[in-house]
């Protein structure tokens, strides 16, 4: 696709974008007000869906952006409006009190879709240097090739112990007719060799018979053709007219082709539809790719990708020798003006105050504030200063006892202010939900003021301000690669930066001779010298500890990490393939105050904003669900998004190294220096539910779990760092044989797989039928789905490719399949057995944070329900006039 479309569609997302925030402020402005809950959410839902499509649009043509000097541009805007996104969702649990939102009406009212919703990719992050890349990826060669001398190490063991059988010391040699080495066929590779033989001689007649026809055919023509029983050919006229008459008709017939062929290729770049091309589940089996779009689209993208950084590279050589040029030739003259400027700031203080004040620092801002002159004026310094003698005065005759002192009762009177502001606003909180549970008194629901709005306005108008002018003369320049003259100003600016930082060297030490000289006439004058202001520092925030960097000793840990099964491989995996319709009667639910489930839709939402925290610092999560319910995947496609190292630990494998305390010790520092040097990382724990077990099963009694318990929350979480881009996922099968309170304080943030939906099970079982060698397209899948339902997602995978064995596909072919056969199959089957979905939500509602706030949501909804009801069965009967008693006549 060429960067037309996307030049096109970038300035068609910023008028909509602009047309969103203003209606946005504009709710904000009048304090749109709604009377019921449901409407509050419709309009908030609704808002988010709209920003939800921009985000989508808009990272889309940051993608495929092959115009460098715009994408940081690009990239504020994206940073702008997932503000916004993470705004409106924390609205709407604040107002829903459930960490899952349903955009059903919201969506309707602004005629969008859930597709359109879909939120599946993260904006572009650093990406880890190449020499981490390499490192990971040789410690993985070097694991195979250590398993594999491993392995032939056994071999050759094995085949030196076992004694050699010679036929002549055998005591039975009739026992054992067998050849060495030839094994016998089973009952099974028997009935097999002869089907495949019953096929292959099937073909052959086939084949045989269709050689035989076409031979006969020829024949006749011969002998109609010998006995001169055939008809006469047509006139040449005739023949010459029907040629071109075919001609014309085919030459048609092609020019609609190439059309259409064209218009296809379009929308499979579009992404509407798939034209001629293998389908997802096809493409995902023989090539791991992207399937969440066609094949086409991601390479196009790769391609782009490639092209964009090949023009960065281009830009920065650019950019380096106009700087280069400019320092070259004009350097010079700007360190003599800047010193100039300098020195006459030198000589304004010293006629206005007899005084040369220090240079700014580094940290304050250096010269660059002399050149902009927001350094303090010399009267106004000297006010201040004669304000600190005097204070300094006045605090002489006191002790450090009574200065510290004041110092504390001022800090308390700080701190006493703001507690009495938190309990204001406390009383007001209380005062408004005790008003929201009156029916006559309640306030409804006013749209919240955002604070992040104004800030995709000021994003926005920066780029107008910038490219506008740019965009209209629509050069190829604008569209792609890059435009020398707007980095002219800027480079020129890093060069004087460059020049004023040499220059402040040389005034810096000009400066001490100048003070120096004018202590001097001070002391001769017989007058004290101003002494130096002590002014308190601010606090500047905490440095960032610097990552390990990649050495030898780390690289040979990656390898004994990758040896061991801890440092994974991972397939390439999108959100998309977490397969799932959504909750679309999930906001109905609520309005009647039921108890609604999340579906797949409703959980890679929320799993999107876990990768997106991924890239931000270090994080802590639990998974819960049921056995081969994709908790795994989920996983996956936060690594393939963040582009992390994956790290697996399970506290079987643990055991089954028999490590000492000090060798799982330096294990787990060994995870967490590789962890911290390949960030970002993600620490996948499988099964965290037995580190933290009420009441040890005799299954796992022999694995030492309180020593790998102590190793893990210990020596591995303890030594993670706030700032590194490490998350630690847990995953938990059965929440409810732990101790739920210890699993919850190591991981606060918990995420409920959701239960196996019919949308669910209905694209599964499509996807099956896509990708059979056989015929299925006429199996009723729609009643499958429904009574499959409740199976997990790895269950349900695993039984239908046991399903078709060899007898099953002979059969297909000739009977054809029925639904009952598959659901017999798997009824039968007594390793597959359906979910008690109950108890995790059971579970749920009762130990997590979001469960409880939601359940008491609901308790208080219907309790506010039941008592508007009465106050209108009272209204009514007040508002009713009394009845008039008729009188009788007596005769």
């Amino acid at each position: 696709m060429s960067s037309d479309y996307f030049f096109i569609r970038w300035k068609e997302i910023l008028k909509h974008l602009e047309q969103l925030v203003r209606l946005d402020l504009e709710f904000q402005e009048t304090k749109a007000h709604d009377k019921k809950l449901r409407d509050a959410v419709i309009r908030l839902g609704g808002m988010l869906g709209e920003y939800i499509s921009v985000y989508n649009a808009t990272l889309d043509c940051l993608q495929n952006n092959l115009q460098v000097q715009k994408t940081h541009y690009f990239l504020d805007v994206v940073k702008a409006i997932i503000n916004r996104i993470l705004e409106l969702k924390h609205e709407l649990r604040k107002l829903e009190c459930s960490n899952t939102q349903f955009l059903g009406h919201g969506l309707a009212d602004h005629k969008l879709t859930t597709h359109d919703v879909e939120l599946e990719d993260v904006p572009p992050h650093t990406e880890r240097p190449d020499n981490v890349k390499r490192a990971i990826a040789e410690a993985f060669i070097k694991a195979e090739e250590r398993r594999e001398r491993e392995r032939l190490a056994e071999e050759v063991d094995e085949t030196e112990d076992k004694p050699e059988n010679i036929w002549w010391d055998e005591d039975n040699p009739n026992e054992n007719n067998e050849i060495p080495g030839l094994n016998q066929e089973t009952e099974e590779m028997i009935q097999i060799r002869q089907m495949t033989t019953l096929i292959q001689a099937h073909e052959r007649a086939r084949q045989n018979i269709r050689q035989l026809n076409n031979s006969n055919l020829r024949r006749q023509m011969w002998e109609k053709e010998l006995l001169g029983t055939m008809q006469p050919p047509a006139p040449l006229e005739i023949r010459i007219r029907a040629a071109k008459i075919i001609q014309k008709v085919c030459r048609a017939y092609f020019e609609i082709k190439r059309k259409r062929s064209l218009e296809c290729e379009q929308d499979e770049v579009l992404g509407i539809r798939l034209c001629g091309q293998p389908n997802k589940a096809y493409l995902s089996k023989n090539a791991e790719v992207y399937t969440s779009r066609p094949f086409l689209c991601f390479q196009i993208k790769q391609l782009r990708c490639n092209q964009r950084k090949e023009f960065e590279n281009e830009w920065n050589d650019s950019r380096k020798r106009l700087k280069e040029d400019f320092i070259k030739r004009r350097g010079d003259d700007f360190a003599d003006d800047y010193r100039d400027l300098i020195r006459h700031w030198f000589r304004k203080w010293f006629d206005d105050i007899h005084y040369f004040n220090d240079i700014p620092n580094e940290e304050e801002g250096g010269s660059v504030l002399i050149l902009k002159e927001e350094t303090p004026e010399p009267t106004e310094w000297w006010q201040t200063y004669q304000a600190y003698l005097a204070d300094k005065k006045a605090n002489k005759n006191k002790s450090a006892q009574e200065l510290k002192f004041a110092k504390m009762q001022a800090k308390q009177e700080e701190m006493m202010r703001k507690r009495e502001e938190q309990i204001k606003l406390k009383l007001e909180a209380e005062l408004m939900r005790k008003l929201m549970k009156n029916p006559n008194m309640h306030p409804g629901y006013k749209y919240p003021v955002s604070k992040k709005t104004e800030h995709i306005l000021e994003v926005i108008e920066n780029y107008r301000k910038d490219w506008d002018e740019l965009d209209f003369s629509e050069v190829l320049e604008v569209k792609k690669k890059f435009v020398t003259d707007v980095d002219k100003n800027n480079i020129y600016a890093e060069a004087k930066m460059n020049i004023l930082q040499t220059v402040d060297e040389d005034m810096r030490a000009e400066l001490k001779v100048l003070r120096k000289a004018l202590k001097t006439d001070y002391e001769n004058n017989g007058e004290k010298f101003p002494e130096p202001m002590k002014v308190p520092k601010k606090r500047g925030k905490k440095k960032k500890k610097l990552k390990a960097k990649m050495s030898e000793s780390i690289a040979e840990k990656l390898e004994d990490l990758a040896f061991h099964g801890i440092l994974k491989e991972y397939p390439p995996t999108k959100l998309g393939d977490f397969i799932g319709d959504h909750n679309y009667a999930g906001d109905d639910q609520r309005y009647n105050l039921e108890t609604a489930l999340q579906f797949c839709g409703e959980a890679r939402s929320i799993w999107w904003e876990k990768c997106r925290e991924a890239t931000h610092g270090h994080h802590k999560l639990l998974i819960v669900g049921p056995k081969l319910s994709g908790k795994t995947l989920l996983v996956h496609a936060l690594a393939t998004v963040t582009d992390a190292t994956l790290f697996e630990l399970d506290p079987v494998n643990i055991h089954n190294l028999s490590l000492s305390s000090a060798e799982l010790n330096r294990l787990m520092t060994s995870v967490v220096i590789c962890a911290r040097a390949a960030q970002p990382s993600v620490i996948y724990i499988k099964h965290i539910q037995r580190l933290f077990y009420k009441k040890v099963p005799p299954e796992d009694a022999h694995v030492d779990l309180a020593l790998i318990k102590r190793m893990v929350t210990r020596k591995l979480l303890k030594k993670i760092n706030n700032t590194d881009k490490i998350t630690v996922i847990g995953s938990c099968v059965d929440p409810w044989v732990a101790k739920s309170s210890q699993l919850l304080k190591e991981y606060p943030v918990v995420v409920l797989i959701p239960d196996t939906s019919y949308s669910a099970v209905f694209t599964l079982l499509k996807h099956w039928i896509n990708d059979c060698t056989i015929y299925l397209r006429e199996l009723d899948i729609n009643s499958l789905s429904y009574v499959l339902r409740g199976y997990s997602y790895g269950q349900l995978k695993e039984g239908l490719r046991e399903f078709l064995s060899s007898d099953r596909i002979v059969k297909i072919a000739a009977h054809g399949l029925f639904p009952m056969e598959i659901y017999n199959f798997f009824v039968d089957d007594e390793t597959k057995i359906k979910v008690e979905y109950d108890k995790y939500l059971q579970w749920y509602y009762e130990q997590t944070q979001w469960g409880h706030k939601e359940k008491k949501h609901i308790e208080e909804q219907k309790e506010f329900r039941r008592v508007s009801e009465l106050y209108a069965e009272k209204n009514k009967k007040k508002s009713k006039p009394p009845s008039t008693a008729s009188s009788g006549t007596t005769t």
